[in-house]
């Protein structure tokens, strides 16, 4: 399956039903915790980001422009990304198709808040995707004179 924009309401929605469905009585859930996204952006044909569920955290590829073979039950697809490459095992849910994903937390005990978690992913982000530095603009600069 191709996801065309951005798939974090999708997600949000298909891991929330699943909460509330299949883990509904499983005990490791942090109960302080909920489903969220954080960051999803398009890298090379893949969707990236932060999966933040009350049981894991994953950082989560969905197919943007070509879709994803599966994967076998032991098998790692590596994605080269600007901090280095990260290996992700398969996975798939009827609703968004084959994904790919790689475990950053399970099971959730150690947020206290859902504020903490998000911080959390958001540095993952940050790390796998450092900012560029600012553009020396400067008048000296733009005429090729020396500081």
């Amino acid at each position: 399956m191709i996801h065309h924009g951005n798939p974090s309401a999708r997600l949000r929605e298909v891991f929330s039903r699943i909460q509330a469905e299949r883990m509904a009585d499983v005990p490791l859930l942090n109960p302080a915790l909920t489903v969220e996204t954080v960051g999803f952006r398009l890298w090379q044909d893949s969707w990236l980001g932060v999966l933040i569920t009350p049981w894991s955290m994953n950082l989560l590829a969905l197919a943007g422009v070509t879709p994803f073979a599966p994967l076998g039950a032991h098998a790692v697809d590596s994605l080269a990304l600007p901090d280095g490459a990260v290996d992700f095992h398969g996975a798939f849910e009827p609703a968004l198709g084959h994904y790919r994903q790689a475990s950053l937390f399970s099971p959730m005990w150690q947020f206290a808040h859902q504020d903490a978690a998000r911080a959390t992913a958001e540095e993952v982000m940050n790390l796998l995707f450092p900012a560029a530095p600012a553009p020396d603009l400067s008048r000296r600069r733009l005429f090729g004179l020396r500081a």
